[in-house]
């Protein structure tokens, strides 16, 4: 009887450590429920109700705002969680902000790989005619004009950076050559093929459909040569709708935002970012953790 319950806890600590693992926490999520709503500006480097100094406080910033805005229910439209979520500016005006993690997250310096960004984006349109008309999608980037003193410089990461990259899931703003609407979109600039030769714009396996959608990029720690494998997930958690090789080996500085490309409004929710180790972490330490147990099983058994 002792032994089994020895081979018990021993079998719960090994699964403990396992998914303590695997199931990191983020290090940083945002629901927007603490700014001002009412289609208040989302952008910190604009004077208004959510503004901040740069470096604390709101951490979002985007080009010649505004940008985004903190909404609750519109039409029609409820917040995926809490009361309040955002949206871009206005429809055709290809709204951006910015999230700095390399300052905000560590210490200034870019990520390389081992890192994971979820968010949530309403589709309003689905599959169908209008199906084109929406153009929103979340992504982790690298922008070489990006701060690592403060949250930004100029505002604009897009302004003369001689090196960017950007992972992207969500509805594409690229819908050139063999682009279909009727699925969702994957970006990994400066990779090898794709529906628009050079874009680095991929279709996915994911159908479009109206409502809530939960989106999430993987990324896995850098090769010797410094790309990443990368895993898209769209609602599935467990099966990727893409999986790829990043195009650059530039790093990770920012997340961002994306709306308003198209015709329609869409939403974001839910935005969060997390630094998981690989998989082979996790067996490492469950391992441990059983050899563990195993040695204080042999000790009690010779008392």
């Amino acid at each position: 009887m002792r032994a089994r319950k020895i081979r018990l806890a021993c079998a719960g600590a090994v699964m403990l450590a396992a998914s303590t693992v695997v199931r990191a926490a983020p290090i940083f999520s945002d629901g927007f429920e603490g700014y001002a709503a009412g289609t208040a500006v989302l952008d910190k480097n604009l004077a208004g109700a959510n503004a901040a100094p740069n470096g604390s406080g709101n951490p979002w910033f985007g080009p010649a705002p505004p940008n985004f805005r903190v909404v609750g229910a519109e039409g029609g439209v409820t917040p995926h969680s809490g009361s309040q979520m955002t949206r871009g500016n206005l429809a055709t005006q290809a709204n951006q902000v910015w999230y700095n993690a390399a300052y905000r997250n560590n210490g200034g310096s870019k990520y390389t790989g081992n890192l994971q960004m979820d968010f949530w984006f309403y589709d309003p349109n689905g599959r169908g005619a209008s199906s084109p008309d929406y153009q929103d999608f979340g992504a982790l980037g690298y922008y070489s004009t990006n701060s690592t003193v403060a949250d930004y410089s100029t505002g604009n990461l897009n302004s003369g950076a001689p090196s960017s990259q950007r992972l992207a899931i969500g509805a594409a703003s690229d819908q050139l050559g063999a682009f279909n609407d009727q699925v969702y979109q994957v970006q990994l600039t400066g990779a090898a093929g794709g529906y628009d030769s050079g874009s680095g714009w991929f279709n996915t396996a994911a159908q479009r459909s109206i409502g809530w959608h939960q989106g999430r990029i993987v990324v896995r720690a850098p090769s010797a040569g410094g790309l990443n494998a990368v895993q898209f997930y769209v609602d599935n958690m467990a099966t990727p709708a893409f999986s790829g090789t990043s195009g650059t080996n530039l790093g990770y500085n920012v997340m961002e935002l994306n709306g308003d490309a198209g015709a329609t409004n869409g939403y974001f929710d839910d935005v969060s970012l997390t630094v998981v180790p690989e998989p082979a972490a996790a067996g490492a330490i469950a391992a441990a953790g059983a050899m563990l147990c195993r040695r204080r099983a042999t000790r009690r058994a010779m008392r």
